[in-house]
């Protein structure tokens, strides 16, 4: 054929001396062209039987299983083929890892299950007596060792359940579209496939993370210019690199709880929190504020309307998602967005509900951003409010909320919003709490007096509710994690978050090529 074909030795390395065995290789190369005879005959022979009927769709079916199956052929040969050169490299003694000497037992047969469906290959196992363990040589080099499952198989299944509600739905369609017999995989295989690989992003993840962060307190070669990983900064698009930056970026920050199976059956099960950010730069949008309107006829009289549009996200939103302590996810959010490129932005703002954690994560990491509270979450504080005074049914709630939203809330105007809840009628605190509703409500507001100028921030075009991070809640961890009847235990939870937020920050490919450098 004249084509080279040295890449059927796995190595590189000359078998015997005076060279690589070529009539190895050339029996090698007869045996896949006459497969690949046989493969073109059974094609020819189905597409004749169709030529009548004119079917696409059966035409197309025939040339991919016959493909696959020349492929699966192919891949048995040359994996025979590379364990032969290795066992020739070794010769039937070779040192094992405990110090002795293992010794060429026999050839075994092995059947995985590759991309191109069930694959089996010979290859020869060695024994040493000292320690009585045994090892199949080239299993470990191929990534086969302990596993009947190929590397590639084991990656797309990750990254089809980080996207696909169910590990059976997975199993299914992989199945349907690969032309393999529903037997060859469950839910439960791709399940156990799938969570080992989500485990190994996690512990890299942390890793790095809490290196790059050790160098960077410790003022050695860490600064905020320096980006954790190549891998973290290929979520900024060529489109973001090449056009001028904006100047604004954007932090959000919120807590989503999922279902954690107990250890004592349904009745033990319980919650626990995921902590996740969201990471943007911004433009300036489509939509017009109606606040910086009404600002702007209020400085000059009879001015003409001024518009001022809203903050979008530009470019790709990326996300930070950890059932982890606060500190240890202020640290990772700040990677991130040291990673997007944070020394550049002019403007950092900072959105949030208004939990605590949140505040002072903003501070230690994000010194001197602007930090506004969620709109909406202070809209939803007056509502239960007037809610826990009058019921949800009473007109004199709907009445109530709605003057307060309007006089108050939308002016910015946090003093006047608690003194209006501090005339309410008293009412008892829930079970089990200590401030009433009304009060907590009043404590809330004078928190968060300072987060809550909007006339303001609509003025400069600022983003004033945090959409962006509540719908970052549910990609990430909703969506996937929080079905009817899913109960996850926490290593199995951790493992499919850490999977889904690499793969919606675009990151997969590079993380798991790591982690394969890495073994």
């Amino acid at each position: 054929m004249g084509y080279p074909i040295r890449w059927l030795n796995p190595t590189g390395i000359p078998h015997r001396k005076g060279g690589y065995p070529m009539r190895e290789q050339a029996q090698l190369l007869e045996q896949m062209l006459a497969e690949a005879r046989v493969c073109v005959n059974h094609v020819g022979e189905k597409a004749a039987k169709l030529q009548e009927r004119q079917s696409l769709i059966g035409l197309e079916f025939v040339i991919l299983e016959a493909v696959l199956q020349l492929g699966a052929t192919w891949l048995g040969l040359i994996l025979d083929s590379w364990a032969k050169n290795l066992a020739a490299e070794a010769g039937t003694r070779r040192r094992c890892q405990c110090g002795g000497v293992a010794r060429w037992v026999k050839v075994r047969a092995k059947t995985i299950l590759t991309l191109l469906g069930r694959v089996t290959y010979h290859r020869v196992y060695y024994h040493c007596q000292q320690c009585g363990q045994g090892e199949a040589i080239g299993d470990r080099q191929w990534g086969l060792e302990h596993t009947r499952t190929s590397r590639a198989v084991k990656e797309l299944l990750a990254y089809l359940s980080a996207n696909t509600v169910g590990f059976a739905v997975v199993a299914k369609d992989v199945c349907r579209t690969l032309r393999w017999p529903a037997n060859w995989l469950s839910g439960k295989q791709v399940q156990r496939l799938a969570e080992p690989l989500g485990k190994s992003l996690t512990e890299a993840e942390v890793a790095r993370v809490a290196g790059w962060w050790a160098k960077l307190t410790a003022g050695l070669s860490a600064s905020l210019g320096e980006v954790p990983s190549p891998a973290m900064a290929q979520a900024e698009t060529p489109q973001e690199q090449t056009e001028t930056v904006p100047e604004r970026m954007y932090v959000q920050m919120d807590g989503i709880f999922a279902r954690v199976r107990g250890k004592e059956g349904k009745g033990s099960d319980f919650w626990r929190e995921f902590k996740v950010g969201a990471v943007f730069w911004a433009e300036a949008g489509q939509h017009a504020s109606k606040l910086a309107e009404l600002v702007g006829k209020a400085k000059v009289a009879g001015a003409e309307t001024v518009r001022v549009w809203v903050d979008r996200p530009k470019g790709p939103v990326t996300y930070v998602a950890g059932m982890i302590l606060a500190a240890d996810f202020g640290v990772r959010l700040y990677a991130e967005a040291v990673a997007r490129g944070l020394e550049r932005a002019k403007e950092v703002v900072v959105l949030s509900d208004g939990a605590i954690w949140i505040w002072k994560l903003a501070e230690e990491h994000f010194p001197g951003a602007i930090q506004i509270l969620d709109f909406w979450h202070a809209k939803e504080r007056i509502w239960t409010v007037a809610y826990a005074v009058w019921g949800q049914s009473s007109t004199k709630a709907k009445k109530w909320a709605e003057a307060q939203i309007e006089n108050h809330l939308v002016q910015g105007d946090a003093a006047g919003l608690v003194a209006a809840i501090g005339k309410l009628p008293k009412i008892a605190p829930p079970p089990g709490q200590k401030k009433s509703i009304p009060e907590q409500a009043m404590e809330y507001f004078q928190n968060n007096a300072e987060r809550m100028h909007y006339p303001e921030y609509r003025a400069r075009g600022l983003e004033i509710g945090s959409g962006v991070v509540e719908s970052s809640g549910r990609r990430v961890v909703g969506y996937r994690c929080k079905g009817p009847g899913m109960r996850w235990n926490e290593e199995g939870l951790t493992a499919i978050v850490e999977l889904r937020t690499h793969v919606l920050n675009n990151r997969y490919d590079s993380a798991v090529a790591n982690l394969r450098e890495a073994a």
